[in-house]
């Protein structure tokens, strides 16, 4: 008769091959690990004596049965592993938990997500990757990781990181998203910081979902999941390798097989340093939603190449030039108070070729709040901003690499949107609106119409808005010829404005001539600065 001891309740690994559908499968079971809920995202500790993974939907999580997952993971006990626990509050939020990866010494650990404490109501979860130092034992508080312009438009967040730390490869919906998540790549700076995320390109990326990556300790070999590329199921396991030195040429993702892939979901594929097991998660003959599983690694598969292939043209057919590939800009944007030049929470929608991306300035976290979005030089772009207590904000633009933007800010390569205030008294300067000496005709009336086209986008965005034009000038010269001469100007502006389509009912208009200076009349800089128009609200 079988005894069972204390250590019984530890339960080996189990290893076995099933058949499904006809197909071979080479699936091993680790039956200790799993349960009825939903167990994926494996990740070994470098020592390979920890099996880390996230497991969602159970009432031990942070947020009970509605968490979607957090961090447990199992001790190697010989051959197999003990029964799971969970991996504490410290590094388990009520929001997804996962683990990226570690350093290669095992004192740092990379996350999915981070709780931010300063956040409204006393805390908030935020998207990204933070990292965890372990001190005495224990991990600590994690810190965010500082990702320029980082932006996740999508619930689903997955990554990895090299055995070196400094590159990122994340799965998130994000700028230059070709269809639902893609993968993005990131590299660590000497600052500390990591640069924006880069899209991997079409080759890897497609209008479906790419998931969980995971790079090899080459820094070669990437593995992946998608439902976008040729498999055997809803999502199967794919890997691809970098050509040359390039972090952005990849060869043709590779199917595993079907000794790996089913007609279920795989995903999270990992492999630990100098192990023999490769892990992922399958929902083929699955306890529940997923469950890990290893697979013995064959040593002459994994150290396969992908090959690129050349095709040569035949020497009949005329070689044609390649076309010259578009140049692309990368533009930075803010969103600010146009009169107090404060940051503005405000939602920002941009559509180009096709494309609509949606910002809302509140979740960006980045200094300063800004945000980067790449297009190709020349591509128009219609922008929308909507802000409480301020006017709509409408505008089309060009994307260059010189500030064009309505409310752009000369300096620094970034634009501002600015956005004024949706009260009855606010007053807005037209900026560059100038004239001939003496002359209510413009100096320059390109630059001049192209002032004044801001102000008329934003009355059509605002139909119910009522402005009176008010004209300025220096001191210089005798008061009723200035106010009669300042009269004129917003006559000017008020006729161009008409021209375009404004009626004439929602702008009045009044000439102060010198009686209003911004400040003194004793220098150029200052006569300059005098001789102005202004826009208020009167409704």
């Amino acid at each position: 008769m079988l005894k069972f001891s204390a250590v019984a309740s530890v339960l080996l690994l189990f290893s076995t091959c099933f058949e499904v559908s006809g197909q071979a499968l080479a699936h091993v079971k680790i039956d200790s690990v799993n349960s009825s809920y939903d167990e994926h995202g494996p990740v070994l500790s470098p020592d390979g004596q920890r099996l880390y993974f996230t497991r969602s939907g159970h009432p031990a999580n942070v947020g009970g049965v509605l968490d979607q997952g957090d961090i447990w993971y199992a001790e190697r006990i010989g051959e197999g592993w003990s029964r799971p626990v969970h991996a504490g509050n410290v590094i388990n939020h009520p929001g997804l938990n996962g683990v990226v990866g570690f350093s290669q010494d095992g004192s740092r650990v990379y996350l999915l997500n981070y709780f931010d404490p300063d956040g409204r109501d006393g805390g908030s979860l935020k998207n990204g990757i933070s990292v965890s130092t372990i001190n005495n034992g224990g991990w600590q508080k994690p810190e965010r990781l500082r990702i320029r312009y980082f932006s996740n438009q999508s619930p689903h967040i997955s990554a990895t990181i090299s055995r070196e730390e400094n590159v990122l490869i994340m799965a998130i919906r994000s700028y230059e998203t070709e269809g639902n998540e893609d993968l993005y790549i990131s590299f660590r700076q000497g600052d500390g910081e990591w640069s924006q995320p880069q899209n991997l390109g079409l080759s890897l990326n497609t209008y479906a979902e790419e998931w969980n990556p995971y790079l090899a300790d080459d820094n070669r070999t990437l593995y992946f999941t998608s439902n976008g590329h040729k498999g055997e199921g809803s999502r199967d396991i794919f890997r691809t390798q970098r050509i040359n030195d390039s972090w952005t040429d990849w060869t043709t993702p590779k199917n595993l097989g079907k000794s790996i892939n089913t007609r279920g979901v795989e995903r999270s594929y990992s492999i630990a340093s100098q192990m023999t097991m490769a892990y992922f998660s399958s929902t083929q003959n699955s306890e529940g939603f997923g469950d890990i599983v290893g697979y013995r690694l064959d040593t002459e598969k994994l150290q396969e190449k992908d090959t690129v292939s050349v095709v040569q043209p035949k020497p009949e057919i005329p070689m044609t030039t390649e076309s010259p590939r578009p140049v692309m800009v990368v533009m930075t944007f803010q969103v600010k108070d146009e009169r107090t030049r404060q940051l503005v929470d405000a939602r920002v929608v941009l559509k180009y070729a096709d494309k609509e991306v949606v910002v809302n300035t509140n979740e960006v976290d980045t200094e300063e709040r800004k945000f980067m979005i790449t297009f190709e030089e020349g591509t128009n772009v219609e922008v929308n901003i909507e802000a409480p207590g301020y006017l709509n904000y409408e505008e089309t633009f060009k994307a260059t690499t010189k500030p064009q933007t309505g409310g752009s800010e000369l300096g620094e390569g970034v634009e501002s949107f600015l956005l004024v205030r949706e009260e009855v008294g606010t007053k807005v300067e037209i900026e560059n609106v100038l004239f001939n000496r003496a002359s209510a005709t413009f100096a320059n009336p390109e630059v001049a119409a192209r002032e004044i086209d801001k102000l008329i986008e934003l009355m059509e965005a605002n139909p119910g808005m009522e402005i009176r034009l008010e004209g300025h000038t220096d001191s210089r010269g005798d008061a009723k010829l200035l106010k009669e001469l300042s009269e004129e100007r917003v006559k000017a502006v008020r006729r161009y404005m008409i021209s375009k389509g404004i009626s004439g009912d929602r702008i009045q208009f009044v000439g102060f001539g010198g009686e209003q200076p911004l400040t003194d009349n004793d220098s150029t800089e200052g006569r300059e600065l005098n001789r102005r128009v202004e826009f208020v609200i009167i409704k």
